[in-house]
Formats: structure tokens, C-alpha cells, sequence
């Protein structure tokens, strides 16, 4: 008798956890952007809130307000990319005009438990959104070298990217060599803050950070995604 109940327990636990899966969405592009927008908007108004504080002179609040923004923005730029890389993938998998298959895509591997799943499917792709969900949703893609490789996954140029950010007229810079160093400026100092509180190992002693210093982040990365948005979307032929 007990070993019925908790044969129906069980049954009923997997009911359960199969039921709070949630389905996956591949949003189009003009909502992905949305969603940076609205991660955007709600790191922007922090800066009240630490404005607020300085005129408390809780200076030291206030910064704590400005590194969450760091982290926070890192996120936005991160969730941004993985809801890219699902669009492009999907698109390239569906044979959407303009997504060409790369020879990152054609070298992804898939189990032979996902290739029965999908063997099973037919028609219905939504398995290959679901994979590719899976497969980088714990993957993190904003070191340059990882935000590269996922460009270079879905066949998007990232020199393009970086003239359209970045490219300003007599510059000394590299436009491309920006992109680069922007990029891995707010990773390192991103996993500083969260990994080590915004210290050094060798003196335990805290970073300085400042209003300026997120505003210039937060102003940089509007840059590069609107540049990522312009970019794909011309690829997907959705603008001239």
C-alpha cells in the first residue's frame, strides 16, 4: 500500500515539474530590443536614488547604488545576447532569408536523445528552439572573446557593429579596438564587484567608482546594442 502512494507521489511530483516548464519564446527582434530598453530605463533610475543619498551624505550607499548598476547592466547586455543568439540560430535552423548557415552553426552538437525528440517531432521545430534555449541559457557571452564567438555564431559582423557604435571622425581610437576594450572594461569590473565586493586580493582595499563612470558604461552599451539592433536588423531585411 505504501509502495502505491509513493508510486502516485512520485507520478504526481513529475506531473508537476513538467507542468512549471515554461514554454520557450523566441521574441522578435523589435521586442528583444525592448526588453534591453526596459532593463536600461530601470538602471537609469537608480541614479535618483543615489543622488538621493549623496544629499544624505551616505556617499558610501550611493556607490554601493552605482555598482549594482555595473552589475546590472552586464545582466542587461548579457540577457540581450542570449535572446539574440536564439533568434539568429532559429532563423538560420528555419532558412529565414538572410540567416546562412556558419560554420560555428553546423558544428553544434546535439545528443542523440534530442535528435530522437526531434526525429519524433516531425515538422514542429519548436524542439530546436527548446535545445538551443538549454544550451546557452547558463552561458555567459559578454567577454569580448565570447561576445565574438556568438557573433560569429549567427553570421552577424562584428566590424559593422563596432564602425556603427563607435565611429567618430578623426578618432585615435580603432573603432573595433573599442568595442573590445568597452566591452571587457565592463565585464572585469562586473565580476570585481561581484565576485571580490569591488576589491583588490592583494589589499582588500575598494575600487573607486563614480557617477561618471556608469553613465559613460550605460551611454556605451546603448551604443553597441543599438548598433547590434541596426546591424541584424538590416540582415534580416527589416530595414534599408
Amino acid at each position: 500500500m505504501n509502495d502505491e502512494r509513493n508510486l502516485d507521489l512520485n507520478r504526481r511530483a513529475e506531473d508537476t515539474r513538467e507542468n512549471s516548464k515554461s514554454e520557450v519564446v523566441k521574441f522578435k527582434l523589435d521586442e528583444i530590443k525592448q526588453h534591453f530598453d526596459d532593463n536600461i530605463k530601470a538602471i537609469k533610475d537608480q541614479f535618483n536614488i543615489a543622488q538621493e543619498l549623496i544629499l544624505e551624505d551616505k556617499r558610501q550607499n550611493a556607490e554601493d547604488i552605482w555598482r549594482s548598476q555595473v552589475v546590472f547592466l552586464e545582466s542587461a547586455f548579457d540577457f540581450y545576447l542570449h535572446e539574440l543568439t536564439k533568434f539568429g540560430l532559429y532563423g538560420i535552423f528555419e532558412g529565414t532569408p538572410g540567416w546562412k548557415e556558419t560554420d560555428k552553426y553546423n558544428n553544434i552538437e546535439v545528443k542523440m536523445s534530442i535528435v530522437e525528440g526531434a526525429l519524433s517531432s516531425g515538422k514542429d521545430s519548436k524542439w530546436f528552439l527548446e535545445f538551443i534555449n538549454g544550451m546557452y541559457s547558463g552561458v555567459t557571452m559578454t567577454s569580448f572573446e565570447s561576445f565574438k564567438a556568438q557573433m560569429n555564431l549567427i553570421g552577424i559582423n562584428i566590424m559593422e557593429i563596432a564602425n556603427e557604435a563607435f565611429y567618430v571622425q578623426g578618432a585615435n581610437e580603432k573603432t573595433m579596438d573599442k568595442l573590445k576594450r568597452r566591452i571587457n572594461e565592463l565585464y572585469h569590473r562586473r565580476n570585481l564587484i561581484a565576485h571580490q565586493s569591488d576589491r583588490e586580493h592583494a589589499n582588500a582595499k575598494r575600487n573607486e567608482i563614480s557617477k561618471d563612470l556608469v553613465k559613460d558604461f550605460v551611454k556605451d552599451f546603448e551604443k553597441i546594442v543599438n548598433a547590434i539592433n541596426k546591424v541584424t536588423l538590416i540582415k534580416a531585411g527589416q530595414q534599408n
